[in-house]
């Protein structure tokens, strides 16, 4: 929710800090610096400490960097905010996929994922018509308030719920299962990470994270709900509702795609066939104008289902590297998927601002359909190159 939420406060964090849209990409992408900066460190301390401590701080950080925000006075407040909200998200999901190493052997890994995934798909659908219903209603600062408070009631929670890892019994079990003997954590933490980034598979799948995660970090985080909103002459709370369609076919595709890789016994088939369906349902929504509400959210629900195999790039990269360096690996791979959302939350606001016409609605520039066709097609060649770059892929599918 804390990634997703500036989609339906676009035009009004816009007029309250007085920015054109690059600025307000930039604004966003400082989530995204933080986050893709700190993948490969918080990794490593995964790797090393107990998820449990580390996820009750980081929901302490994300609720901290909400009140910032959600009280700045000034960009450059605005932006600090946003880094420390990127700073406390940068733990959530590598403490999930730590836990899942030590709880579960490595065949349901991907499985353990796509339902975590799945989960978290709560949070960019809550982002959408509730929260744009929310901003509507009482306003961004206030919406974002009740979000900080969200944030430390899930500290609290998640200090009283997780444990950090199984009992001996099933932990024995589990090691086996991986085949792993802890080399690594006998070298330190350097070597954990020249073991990960060595690997020229390493930064192939992680390649094909990073394209396959810009229609998110490009489309459903940011410039989703302002594209229906010109295109379609939505209010705030229907296209974030319609936008987080794709959220909910993520959610679908999630732990779907697992179990379409358990059928072929193989990754590559999957990942291939997720590139392309995303890239063919998400280019017809760019390129084909003025779709029915209920096709256009169709479509989007689709891609999202598609979009859902990226995933399958966490346990592919763990299915690569050792158990324990498994959260090193993991947020290896991350990391270069949050670079889409550093680089190309400002480039497509760079690519708008480049064919906007000129024209102003209460000191805001207002952008053409021909606009965002022209900076989303960014999001369509970055799909068109996942589907290239699976053909450098290894097969290493572990039955």
């Amino acid at each position: 929710m804390l990634r997703v939420s500036p989609g339906v406060m676009a035009d009004d964090l816009m007029e309250t800090f007085q920015v054109d849209a690059c600025s307000l990409g930039t604004l966003t992408g400082f989530y995204y610096y933080a986050y893709a900066v700190l993948q490969i460190p918080v990794g490593t301390l995964m790797d090393r400490f107990k998820p449990r401590r580390m996820l009750t701080f980081a929901a302490i950080i994300c609720g901290l960097g909400a009140l910032v925000f959600s009280s700045a006075d000034s960009l450059s407040i605005a932006a600090f905010g946003r880094t420390i909200i990127g700073v406390g998200s940068a733990f959530a999901f590598l403490s999930c996929l730590k836990l899942g190493t030590l709880w579960f052997p490595p065949q349901k890994l991907p499985l353990v994922i796509g339902l975590t995934l799945l989960l978290g798909t709560i949070g960019g659908v809550s982002a959408g018509y509730p929260m744009g219903w929310l901003v509507e209603a009482s306003g961004w600062r206030h919406s974002m308030w009740l979000v900080a408070f969200a944030g430390f009631l899930l500290a609290v929670l998640g200090w009283i719920i997780i444990r950090d890892k199984a009992p001996p019994i099933l932990e024995e079990a589990i090691l086996k299962s991986h085949n792993d003997n802890d080399s690594i954590v006998q070298h330190g933490l350097l070597t954990s990470i020249i073991e990960v980034i060595r690997k020229p598979q390493s930064w192939f799948i992680a390649l094909y994270g990073a394209f396959m995660y810009l229609p998110l970090s490009g489309f459903a985080d940011l410039w989703g709900p302002p594209f229906l909103m010109s295109v379609y002459q939505l209010d705030k709370a229907t296209a974030g509702g319609i936008t987080s369609a794709l959220y909910v076919g993520i959610g679908v595709g999630s732990p779907l795609f697992p179990l379409l890789c358990t059928r072929f016994r193989a990754y590559k088939p999957s990942v291939f066939i997720a590139a392309l369906g995303a890239l063919v349902l998400l280019s017809s929504v760019f390129y084909i104008p003025f779709l029915p509400l209920w096709l256009l959210t169709t479509l989007l629900f689709l891609a999202g289902v598609f979009l859902g195999g990226q995933f399958l790039g966490f346990s592919m990269t763990c299915a690569l590297n050792p158990l324990s360096a498994s959260a090193t690996a993991g947020g290896f791979h991350n990391m270069l998927c949050m670079l889409s959302g550093v680089i190309f939350q400002p480039f497509i606001g760079y690519l708008l601002d480049s064919h906007w016409q000129g024209e102003y609605i209460n000191g805001i520039r207002v952008y053409t359909s021909s606009d965002y066709t022209w900076a989303l097609s960014s999001i369509s060649i970055s799909l068109g190159l996942a589907c290239f770059v699976v053909f450098f892929i290894k097969e290493k599918y572990s039955i």
